[in-house]
């Protein structure tokens, strides 16, 4: 599948996606928040994790489609050309599992992700998101720079 949406649509389009589901049904949108659900029918003794909260079903059913259309993408090989096959391998799906767990366990850590705070917390004007999202240019400026280009001499 060649006819990918050019960044300058798919971008806008999940941009506007966040105002309209704020004013027509009052929703946040973010993935964690459906981690955290999930989370609250297990017997972990974690603040962060137990706040349960019938509206934050919806986002893990979000994020259960989200697997499923990634799932039917793998299986009819719908994926970009320009992606590395051999990381889509039925071999690899228990690492990237739990790799996923603890990227959202970490986020629900940090009270949202990186896009959790970058498109929905900065459409609601949440200061502490601002602040993270200055954060994560700046750490991935300096990573990118600093760490890639001189400590592993990549450049």
């Amino acid at each position: 599948m060649e006819n990918w949406l050019p960044w300058y649509v798919a971008g806008p389009l999940i941009g506007l996606s966040v105002p309209f589901l704020l004013l027509l049904k009052g929703k946040a949108l973010g993935m964690s928040s459906g981690l955290r659900w999930l989370a609250h029918l297990l017997p972990l003794n974690l603040s962060y994790l137990q706040e349960e909260t019938k509206k934050d079903q919806w986002q893990f059913e979000v994020a259960l489609g989200l697997v499923a259309v990634g799932s039917i993408f793998g299986i009819f090989d719908f994926l970009p050309s320009n992606q590395d096959p051999e990381i889509y391998q039925y071999a690899n799906i228990i690492p990237l599992f739990i790799g996923a767990f603890l990227v959202g366990f970490g986020a629900r850590m940090a009270g949202g992700c990186t896009a959790g705070h970058c498109i929905m917390g900065n459409a609601q004007f949440s200061p502490s998101s601002l602040l993270a999202t200055i954060g994560f240019f700046v750490g991935g400026l300096l990573s990118s720079h600093v760490i890639i280009d001189h400590l592993l001499n990549w450049k």
